[in-house]
């Protein structure tokens, strides 16, 4: 499961969201997201890369922390 983080968070930065941190719970990712950002990161077109990124690190299914991160 550590590599999966990794290769997440790696495919994050890339997309210019070094500040956000997976959490894994089974085949979820739960993203703790700054507050500022929930809106950008939960819209198009940033949204279909972070599906894109954090699937191809081998997660089901993403979520993100409504409380902020």
């Amino acid at each position: 499961m550590l590599a999966e983080v990794d290769m997440a968070e790696s495919e994050l930065r890339r997309l210019g969201l070094g500040h956000v941190r997976v959490r894994p719970d089974r085949d979820v990712a739960w993203l703790d997201v700054p507050l500022g950002d929930i809106g950008m990161i939960t819209t198009d077109p940033l949204r279909n890369e972070v599906l894109k990124a954090v699937r191809a690190a081998g997660f089901r299914r993403v979520a993100v922390d409504l409380a902020g991160g």
